[in-house]
């Protein structure tokens, strides 16, 4: 997901009722070389008039495209209405500047043209069935409420989304705002039609970019989706089931230093709250192991997610905190995956103090010298009475990194 904007002050917000709407300017009927425009105006396959597209986004936030448009606004004679044709970087490009003091420009590419206002450093482009003016940043259009200036929404795949950053999660919900003029139907819609987004739904972005958190329905549905998948009918693509009854989901990250010495954060974990409140969850970042903790002794028990016919294993009980420790390796394509090396449990003790547990991600023993662990689908050996350690000391020893991998 892209960093979240900064709020806009009324200066730089553009407002249809003060600054007119898509009615305030009228492309022109012939283009640059003087016949009728052949050009369509940007649309989906419903007839429906969406905002500029990702391919036109590199278009005309062109590095070269801003400053000749900013070169133009220094120059430009307000008296003059008219059009006037550019052709940059093999695109024709047309200017008006309309009766309300505003910079309109359309570019023309193959079959399509669009047309928006450049204003206050930013392009705005005017949703004419949710009477909105959407903005450009980061590669991709939102809205800010103009009643409140820090809640702002994104379009995503032409829905809004509420967009909420939880430190370093990124939280997205469907706007249940019904647009002002209802956009035309699909004239062949799918035998199977993608699923309405639901006003509870809401989805969880990683700043990185590489996973997402979905929680659907009235059941609160959680399910984990690789990003990063190049296919989306690939199995790395499809929804991975978290749980049920999720009320929200929480990335957590590790600071990885690099060989250049720059710090990149990665995703250690997967956080899960719960509708009950006696319940709560950690996930590994493959969506392969779940932790739970439930009821008032606060029981941790760990779920292959991969076999839906493995029993739960018992951790402990009188836990505070799960850690999920990963290890790196590389694949036949040279990628780097992470996967899940060990679980870190902090529970009381019999004597009633804070003390570590560690296990492997099976919910074994974890010994650094074992052999790689059973393929999945099988089960661990029975757990041996696990090691305690005092919180201090096995904590520097485990973030040593002198553990065997």
């Amino acid at each position: 997901m892209p960093i979240p904007p900064k709020p806009i002050d009324n200066g730089g917000l553009i407002d249809p009722r003060r600054h007119g709407d898509g009615r305030a300017h009228t492309p022109p009927n012939r283009g640059w070389d003087g016949n009728p425009v052949q050009q369509r105006q940007w649309q989906d396959n419903r007839g429906r008039y969406i905002p500029p597209s990702h391919n036109h986004v590199t278009i005309i936030n062109n590095t070269t495209v801003i400053n000749n448009i900013n070169h133009v606004h220094r120059g430009w004679n307000v008296n003059d209405h008219g059009y006037s044709w550019y052709d940059w970087n093999g695109y024709r490009t047309c200017h008006r500047y309309d009766t309300y003091g505003y910079h309109w420009w359309g570019f023309y590419v193959g079959s399509d043209y669009f047309w928006t206002r450049y204003y206050s450093g930013r392009h705005w482009w005017y949703d004419p069935y949710y009477n909105r003016w959407v903005y450009l940043h980061d590669g991709r259009w939102w809205w800010q409420d103009p009643v409140y200036p820090t809640v702002v929404y994104v379009i995503i795949d032409n829905n809004y989304y509420r967009y909420q950053d939880n430190a370093g999660t990124i939280i997205v919900k469907p706007d249940p705002t019904p647009p002002v003029v209802v956009p035309p139907a699909d004239p062949t819609p799918p035998t199977t039609p993608a699923p309405t987004p639901a006003p509870d739904d809401e989805t969880m972005y990683s700043v990185d970019g590489t996973r997402s958190v979905q929680i659907l329905g009235a059941a609160k549905e959680a399910y984990l989706y690789d990003l990063t998948a190049t296919d989306p009918n690939s199995p790395a693509a499809g929804g991975k089931w978290l749980g049920t009854g999720v009320k929200s989901a929480k990335f957590v990250y590790d600071d990885k230093h690099e060989a250049d010495g720059t710090t990149t954060q990665v995703i250690r974990q997967i956080e899960l709250d719960y509708v009950d409140p006696t319940i709560a969850a950690v996930a590994d970042v493959n969506g392969e192991r779940k932790i739970t903790i439930t009821g008032t002794e606060r029981s941790a028990d760990l779920y292959n997610l991969a076999d839906e016919k493995a029993p739960a294993q018992y951790l402990a009980s009188g836990v505070s905190e799960i850690k999920l420790v990963n290890s790196e390796s590389t694949n036949a394509a040279g990628e780097t995956v992470r996967a899940l090396k060990l679980v870190i449990v902090t529970a009381k003790d019999d004597a009633g103090a804070d003390s570590l547990l560690l296990f492997n991600r099976d919910g074994g023993v974890y010994d650094p010298s074992a052999t790689p662990a059973p393929p999945e689908g099988t089960q661990p050996p029975a757990p041996s009475p696990v090691e305690r350690m005092k919180s201090s000391a096995a904590f520097n020893t485990l973030t040593s990194g002198n553990l065997g991998w």
